[in-house]
């Protein structure tokens, strides 16, 4: 082998250690490297599925084409995504995600009306989000009854902690902090820390308001 080529493969052999040692210390590298090879079939599958956006091994995707997925999203594995049949008929996107919007581990996101997830939200794992309750009418099982459904907006830059729950009529302000186990189904103002089943607004995100008296958030 010439030497030229003696050092091709050298710097060939430094990448791939390099590459192997990112691999090894970022496993997030991994989900996205991985992941590229599912673009076309995440493009074929939802109403819209931004540049850069990733959703690593899905347990459930329902009705994906009234799901518009927007730019460097990321969604661990185990997420349940759905559409239900009534709302197929309603206008596109019934669910839209925001960009870069992280999402952890098996969350459960669920529209039957309309969820509006925006920019920069991020979520523990194990979140549920859904617009609908099912009621009781002249069936003994619940499943098999018609649903009540109420839009649910997430307002950009909120962080909703590990296994809270985002309820049917939610509508969550800007750069809000949702505690983990709470439940919140109605308003929250913009910047407010939510904690709790009910939910109250215990302060606030930004700096100088922590000193706000506690609410309970409406709903």
């Amino acid at each position: 082998m010439s030497p030229d080529g003696a050092g091709v493969v050298r710097r060939v052999a430094h990448r791939l250690r390099h590459e192997a040692s990112v691999w090894r210390q970022e496993p997030i590298k991994r989900v996205v490297d991985a992941n590229r090879l599912m673009r076309p079939i995440r493009v074929r599958q939802f109403g819209e599925f931004g540049e850069g956006s990733v959703i690593d091994r899905p347990v459930w995707l329902y009705g994906a084409h009234h799901i518009a997925i927007g730019r460097q999203v990321l969604i661990l594995r185990g997420a349940w995504l759905a559409v239900e049949k009534v709302a197929w008929d309603r206008p596109a996107p019934v669910l839209w995600i925001g960009d870069r919007v992280g999402i952890r581990t098996s969350c459960t996101i669920t529209a039957a009306a309309s969820i509006v997830i925006e920019d920069d939200v991020s979520m523990g794992g194990y979140v549920t989000v859904i617009d609908s309750k099912h009621v009781w009418g002249s069936g003994d099982n619940v499943l098999s009854e018609p649903v009540e459904a109420s839009p649910v907006r997430i307002g950009r830059g909120t962080w909703i902690g590990d296994k809270a729950t985002i309820a049917a009529g939610a509508n969550i302000g800007v750069r809000c902090m949702i505690a983990s186990n709470s439940v919140v189904s109605g308003t929250v103002p913009d910047y407010s820390v939510v904690v709790g089943n009910p939910g109250r607004v215990i302060g606030s995100t930004r700096e100088g308001d922590a000193g706000d008296k506690p609410r309970r958030a409406a709903g």
